[in-house]
């Protein structure tokens, strides 16, 4: 394994406070680390969320969710092509390599009132990244509720609100940092929590120290603007590549790390890293994390937020996978019907350049980037 990266620990608790000050929330010193790593962790000693509780509970669901049997598994719905991840990812069912990714996960989001979700469907107003969560069976549920204090969907629902609760918090700091009035970047968010969802990851265990064959995640840059990620489990696996080599990033109590997203690297013109990481095995243990991934509104165009003539390497190199074709040859093949901002071959730069003057909105393109990841049939 490689040394652990001394990443910055930060305490965002003036972002998450109604009576914090300007000049509180502008201490937040999250330009550094956005800049300098991509990565960083944050805490805060007055949200529920960061607490030892909180967390094995979440832990707890996650683990109860994939001890379920292979039949009951079997039930959940599982993701489909077409960009909308609620769902069961069986092991293999995504890559975003030709590598077989040694991992399971089930995705899932806003849960939307029985009401709510049948007015929205009558007057076709849901867009292609809302819908229903797809949760296991009654049976199912009812086993995983069984003898714990703490529901199951409840304890997850109750999670991805708080992520997007810092969510909102980080870009009020994000904002400030780029010398921006706090509320810009909240404006291009309003639905946020609606579209956005979170990743249950279950990595196994595997013997190839040499990653040529099989992996827990192929190494990648995140596609959207803020990733959240909560790995209680402290078994070592995510890495960053920092100072060209790949570097640990280990779990620490209490805290979230967070990856700046491709496109918000792209509203900054490279400014802000995207950091390239990948998930790793020790060939030992397996290893537990839940990724929400946030989003600006579906329809977003947002217009770029550094008014600076250097565009920085990133962003000059187009080195995102937002900006790659990630489907193997096979699926290549498969998916001639894709969006056109996702056919393999396209100029990276072209892509980003319409992205940034609002020929392409910010879901259109994500639905066409998930189509790249699906692997039909599962395990292969």
């Amino acid at each position: 394994m490689a040394a652990p990266l001394a990443i910055p620990t930060i305490d965002i608790t003036a972002l998450l406070t109604n009576t914090s000050t300007t000049q509180d929330k502008q201490n937040v010193a999250v330009l550094n680390a956005f800049t300098t790593y991509g990565v960083f962790y944050i805490t805060s000693p007055t949200h529920p969320l960061f607490t030892t509780e909180n967390t094995n509970q979440v832990l707890d669901a996650t683990k109860r969710l994939f001890d379920l049997d292979a039949e009951q598994k079997a039930h959940i719905p599982k993701i489909q092509p077409g960009g909308f991840t609620r769902g069961y990812v069986p092991i293999g069912g995504e890559s975003g390599s030709a590598t077989k990714e040694l991992k399971e996960g089930f995705s899932y989001g806003y849960e939307w009132s029985e009401e709510a979700l049948k007015a929205k469907q009558a007057g076709g107003s849901l867009n292609g990244l809302q819908g229903p969560n797809a949760w296991p069976a009654q049976a199912s549920l009812d086993q995983l509720d069984q003898g714990h204090k703490d529901a199951f969907k409840g304890t997850l629902q109750e999670f991805y609100l708080h992520v997007c609760d810092i969510a909102k918090g980080l870009l009020k700091g994000i904002s400030l940092a780029l010398a921006l009035p706090e509320e810009e970047l909240s404006k291009y968010c309003t639905t946020s929590e609606t579209i956005s969802f979170m990743r249950l990851f279950h990595y196994l265990p595997y013997a190839d120290q040499g990653h040529t064959s099989q992996i827990g995640s192929s190494a990648h840059t995140d596609w959207g603007f803020l990733t959240l990620i909560l790995s209680p489990s402290k078994t070592v696996g995510l890495q960053l590549f920092h100072e060209n080599k790949w570097q640990d990033v280990p779990s620490r109590d209490n805290s979230l790390v967070i990856n700046g997203g491709d496109y918000l690297s792209l509203l900054t013109g490279g400014k802000l890293i995207s950091p390239l990481h990948r998930v790793v095995s020790n060939g030992k243990e397996e290893r537990y994390s839940m990724c929400c991934f946030y989003y600006p509104d579906y329809d977003a165009k947002i217009p770029l937020l550094v008014q600076d003539q250097e565009v920085h390497g990133q962003a000059a190199s187009g080195n995102y996978s937002l900006l790659r074709d990630q489907r193997d040859e096979e699926d290549a093949k498969q998916g001639q019907d894709a969006s056109a901002a996702g056919k393999e071959g396209q100029d990276a730069r072209s892509v980003a350049t319409k992205l940034l003057n609002g020929d392409i909105n910010f879901g259109d393109y994500i639905i066409s980037k998930w189509t790249q990841v699906y692997r039909k049939g599962g395990a292969y």
